[in-house]
């Protein structure tokens, strides 16, 4: 006999999840760091159980039309307690106050060049020089900014000649958002320099939610 329990996975034994496309975790770069995250298909979004859970990874190759169908869900997570990380460009209103993000025009690496905005843990010790230059190479981290951010947003990181938000983190309910428009922040852990300090102190910030029961 099928219960409504029946439905709701095992509680996940990691504190932060990973929202990938089946198997295909787009622009993520893996990690070892299997014992604090790990990679859950989106569409099981229904079927997650997240008491233990504390925080979430948005890939940027996620499905944003079943995202934002599964608003509530991602809003009472944040509302109470828990925190999300999206990665990519949010162009659907899957969480309250989601900026929009739009495609930078540029011509050279100045116009792609990361500055430091507010401090914020998971870029504590991050040259931002570091963050626009990958194997020699501007634009990885991001080539676009997000716009009509929430006002309470506290912008941690600019790109380009004008200043505009490329990282952003707000409050909602008891839990916060952090959006970073590009790349996903895991293929710099292993990078040779101190851009490989940020991915672990997201899953470390990430970690930190207060959590929260929703079943």
């Amino acid at each position: 006999m099928t219960t409504e329990s029946d439905t709701v996975t095992d509680p996940v034994t990691t504190p932060v999840l990973h929202l990938v496309m089946g198997s295909n975790a787009g622009m993520a770069g893996g990690t070892d760091t299997t014992a604090i995250i790990a990679d859950v298909d989106v569409y099981s979004l229904d079927s997650l159980n997240l008491s233990r859970v504390r925080g979430l990874i948005v890939n940027g190759n996620c499905d944003q039309i079943y995202l934002e169908r599964r608003r509530e869900i991602l809003t009472d997570f944040v509302a109470n307690g828990g925190r999300i990380a999206v990665m990519g460009h949010p162009l659907t209103d899957f969480l309250p106050d989601l900026g929009q993000w739009r495609k930078l025009q540029y011509s050279g690496p100045k116009d792609l060049a990361i500055s430091a905005g507010s401090p914020h843990p998971v870029w504590e010790g991050v040259d931002p020089v570091d963050l626009s230059f990958r194997r020699e190479v501007s634009g990885f981290y991001g080539r676009g900014y997000s716009q009509n951010l929430p006002d309470t947003a506290i912008v941690t990181n600019y790109i380009g000649r004008a200043g505009l938000p490329v990282d952003y983190v707000y409050r909602l309910g008891r839990g916060e958002v952090l959006v970073h428009g590009g790349i996903d922040l895991s293929v710099y852990q292993y990078d040779p320099n101190t851009s490989s300090r940020v991915f672990p102190q997201l899953l470390a910030w990430l970690a930190q939610g207060d959590g929260t029961d929703l079943r």
